[in-house]
C-alpha cells in the first residue's frame, strides 16, 4: 500500500498503486484521521496505452471527507471516478475504474498534521 518517502515536522509524502481487473470500488490509500487534516494527492491512471491523470484534495473534520478534483488531463475518454470517505478512523482515497482492462492507479500523498 502506502510507502513513506519523507517526513518533515508537519507533512507527509507517501506513494501507492494499484493494479485492478474490476469496476468495484477499492481504496488507494489510507490515512489516520488523528494523524492527519488534509491531503493533496497526484493521480495517474494507466490502461494499456491511454493515461488520466489529476490532482485531488481531501479535507475531513473527523466524520465526513470534502474533496474536489482538479487540473484533469485524459489521453481519450475517463479512466476512472476518484471520491474519498472515513472508514474505521481512516480518510480513504477511493478509486473506481471505468473498464474490466486492467487499470494501473498511481498516486502521491502529501498530507498536512493535524
Amino acid at each position: 500500500m502506502a510507502k513513506l518517502i519523507s517526513q518533515v515536522n508537519f507533512s507527509n509524502i507517501n506513494v501507492s498503486s494499484l493494479t485492478t481487473t474490476s469496476v468495484s470500488q477499492v481504496p488507494l490509500d489510507v490515512f489516520s484521521t488523528q494523524t492527519f487534516r488534509s491531503a493533496k494527492y497526484q493521480l495517474q491512471v494507466t490502461e494499456g496505452s491511454s493515461y488520466h491523470t489529476a490532482d485531488f484534495l481531501v479535507v475531513h473534520n473527523g466524520s465526513t471527507t470534502y474533496n474536489t478534483e482538479y487540473a484533469v488531463i485524459k489521453t481519450g475518454s475517463s479512466l476512472a471516478t476518484f471520491d474519498s470517505d472515513i472508514s474505521g478512523g481512516n480518510v480513504r482515497l477511493l478509486v473506481t475504474p471505468a473498464s474490466t482492462s486492467s487499470t494501473t492507479f498511481r498516486c502521491i500523498r502529501t498530507s498536512i498534521n493535524t
